[in-house]
């Protein structure tokens, strides 16, 4: 008992602020978990010190940080449960980009009815800082549709958005003088941009890495740089945060050390130069923490008080959350501060195991040894303490990382032996590759090349880490069933199938595959070497030249050999080229997926006399382990009654169809045909056509279907069981149906 007493005294003297920072976070929690606020205050009094002034100002700072959260968050949440668009007329000032390319930007709009703050979309022409009168649209997207996508309406919260603005007349009325550092650090973000890249290849993997490591610039999701460096438990050296602003201060304190100046003024220097970075980088929210963190941290030094981690940490944190509560719910933030403190925590246990490779021997005299013999136990130490940093902040990021992403990298703790020193030799020689082209180009260069090198070797580095056995695994599925229905709420049609390399039936549109698709393919780590198309339509077809540049795709049933759509010939043009073998469907082949998985022609692609591409329409029988889904796409009245007339088999459990372009699909004796129980049909939201009709849904209904209308379900999961075969809805989970064998 008296070794938790003494424990609880150590805690209290060398870090107060832990319960305070423990109250703040009980005000953040309260509106949307009473609970796990209630239980942040109850550990807040027990870490707090004995007096009566903590236990006053603990209550305090929780209401005043649940207040703040309610007077900022309530019309953010009421402007953004009301989805939809209209056009505004009032003045608009330009902040700063939204991420590291700058083709959005936050602002803040003001009307007749007040001031909110937006994200302005295609804002490469605007500037931080400008005062527009303007017209144009304000909208609240929809809430997500499809499992694994990005959810813009959960980031717009967190920043206190209430909406997006699509500027469509503009007129500039002035400048904010207030935004004069944000402009400068704008203006130095390209310059810096442009030196750390003069002399490199276009194409180079090391200038991705350069870019991603300096700037926040990071590769897509599904790159080969990306997916490396997240495999092997690397990503966050892309991210702009603790890791890269204790690099800049660290990179700063030793030039700074050759100097005759003083500890104080140096210190000064330093946050100076850790501030400019972030403001450099887009002042993005983890720049700006990993910012304040080492402020709270290194203030100790100025004030001339023996600095304390946690201290300083739960300073940074009551500081952060007592301006923005709702960061609490960001995923960065949380790694943020849970890697932080359990490296404070973790380090010197891990420390007795890592310490081990730079023992002395007790035996013998350290003043024996030679100078290189001290050299190297400076590395081995080094090593030493940069494992144990790792393994500390590993296990501590392993929770979140396997709760939020599904993966788990234990080969992490490796790789940061290898990375994080090259790391910094990266930013050094960027650093001074951009010093040194002020005054020659050609040596800029020079030493861009050199930085290229070292940034190639990070990355095939990562690579060989990545391919470790046993050094990461996902931790859950990551794809949300085993065929997933895409809401791709325009018309068009798109499912995956979970299957040996994966596989789609329709991919979507060009536009489909950019909003959503790439990345949900990316989130879930899937592969699509497969793709089976019903017709020649672009929101069917449209996403194919993606797939194929996204890499992986081997091979394609098509409908026709030819069409008049744009992506479908761009897709055939290039498919020899990117190793797909193309085949075109035909009546008794069968094409095999997965053991126990094979898709069935039962109607071919039909000429292009035929005009129209919902006319050309190839229908396809997914056999999954004795289930049957018939696929009938945008199959029209016409074709329906060709096919009855035929006495083909169309047994089925599942329908899945769209709508012909005029407007008749799914009739009656068509479904009756089928003896299927289920019918998925698409909808478009904004287009009437494609939007199935009020009387055919009472219709399908009435006659005892289970219908599900994805203008109501969003995406619809399919699972293939055992014995059964559930069918649910994405937006709805009660709404679902489980079929007996």
């Amino acid at each position: 008992m008296e070794v938790v007493r003494q424990a609880w005294r150590d805690i209290t003297a060398v870090a107060p602020l832990v319960a305070i920072a423990l109250a703040c976070l009980a005000g953040a929690l309260w509106s949307t978990s009473p609970a796990a606020a209630m239980t942040c205050h109850i550990a807040a009094f027990l870490f707090c010190r004995f007096s009566w002034r903590w236990w006053l100002a603990i209550p305090i700072f929780a209401i005043a940080v649940a207040t703040r959260a309610e007077l900022l968050e309530k019309p953010v949440r009421e402007s953004l449960a009301q989805p939809g668009s209209h056009f505004v007329e009032g003045s608009l000032i330009v902040g700063t980009p939204t991420g590291a390319f700058g083709d959005e930007r936050f602002g803040w709009f003001r009307d007749g009815e007040g001031e909110v703050k937006v994200i302005i979309s295609r804002a490469l022409d605007y500037t931080t800082g400008e005062v527009l009168e303007i017209r144009g649209k304000f909208f609240v997207p929809l809430g997500e549709r499809n499992p694994g996508n990005y959810s813009q309406l959960d980031q717009m919260r967190r920043s206190g958005v209430s909406g997006g603005l699509v500027i469509r007349e503009a007129k500039l009325k002035g400048l904010r003088w207030q935004w004069g550092p944000f402009r400068l650090a704008e203006r130095l973000r390209e310059r810096l941009r442009e030196g750390i890249t003069q002399g490199l290849r276009h194409d180079s993997k090391g200038k991705e890495v350069i870019l991603a490591m300096m700037l926040g610039e990071k590769p897509p999701r599904d790159s080969e740089v990306s997916r490396a460096f997240r495999e092997s438990g690397a990503m966050h050296v892309f991210a702009v945060s603790g890791l890269h602003v204790t690099l800049v201060g660290t990179l700063c304190w030793f030039v700074l050390m050759g100097l005759p100046i003083p500890r104080r003024v140096g210190v000064i220097l330093v946050i100076i130069s850790m501030i400019t970075y972030a403001m450099v980088t887009g002042a993005r929210p983890s720049a700006v923490r990993a910012t304040v963190m080492a402020i709270c941290f290194l203030g100790a030094f100025l004030v001339r008080r023996r600095p304390s981690l946690f201290n300083a940490l739960a300073l940074s944190f009551i500081l952060v959350i007592s301006w923005a509560p709702s960061q609490v719910f960001d995923i960065g933030f949380q790694l943020s501060y849970g890697v932080l403190a359990s490296i404070g925590l973790g380090v010197g246990l891990a420390y007795r195991f890592t310490g081990k490779i730079a023992e002395l021997d007790p035996l013998f005299p350290s003043r024996l040894m030679s100078d290189g013999g001290r050299r190297w136990m400076t590395v081995r130490r080094y090593f030493a303490s940069l494992a144990a940093s790792s393994l500390a902040a590993w296990l501590g990021s392993l929770p979140l990382m396997a709760w939020h992403f599904g993966i788990v990298t234990p080969i992490a703790v490796l790789t940061s032996l290898v990375l994080i020193p090259l790391t910094m030799v990266i930013l050094g020689g960027a650093f001074l590759a951009v010093f040194l082209g002020m005054f020659s180009s050609t040596m800029g260069a020079w030493i861009n090349r050199m930085n290229d090198g070292v940034a190639t070797m990070a990355y095939y580095s990562a690579a060989a880490f990545s391919e470790v056995p046993g050094g990461h695994w996902n931790s859950r599925k990551l794809i949300a069933a085993d065929w997933v229905v895409f809401d791709t709420a325009d018309g068009g049609a798109a499912s995956f199938l979970d299957v040996e390399g994966g596989a789609m039936i329709d991919v979507g549109g060009r536009q489909f595959f950019y909003r959503e698709l790439r990345s949900i393919l990316g989130r879930w780590n899937a592969n699509v070497e497969t793709v089976v198309v019903s017709h020649p339509d672009g929101e069917h077809c449209g996403a194919l030249p993606y797939l194929l540049d996204r890499g992986g795709l081997k091979r394609a049933i098509l409908p026709v050999e030819k069409a008049l759509s744009p992506s479908y010939r761009d897709f055939l043009a290039r498919s020899n080229a990117g190793g797909c073998e193309l085949e075109v469907g035909k009546i008794g082949e069968r094409y095999s997926l997965d053991d126990d998985v094979w898709v069935e022609v039962i109607r071919e692609g039909q000429s292009s006399s035929r005009g129209i591409a919902d006319n050309r329409i190839m229908v396809v029988r997914v056999h999954w382990n004795g289930w049957k889904i018939l696929v009938t796409s945008d199959l029209g009245l016409e074709d329906e009654l060709a096919i009855l007339e035929s006495k083909i088999d169309l047994a089925a459990d599942v329908i899945l169809m769209g709508r012909h372009e005029w407007g008749v699909s799914g009739q009656k004796q068509f479904l009756d045909a089928t003896g299927a129980q289920v019918v998925i049909t698409s909808s478009g939201h904004y287009l009437p056509n494609e939007m199935p009709n009020p009387k055919w849904v009472g219709m399908v209904r009435d006659a005892g279907y289970a219908l599900f209308n994805q203008a109501e379900t969003g995406a619809v999961l399919m699972d293939f069981l055992e014995d059964s075969l559930v069918v649910k809805s994405f937006l709805d989970p009660d709404q679902k149906i489980e079929l007996q064998r």
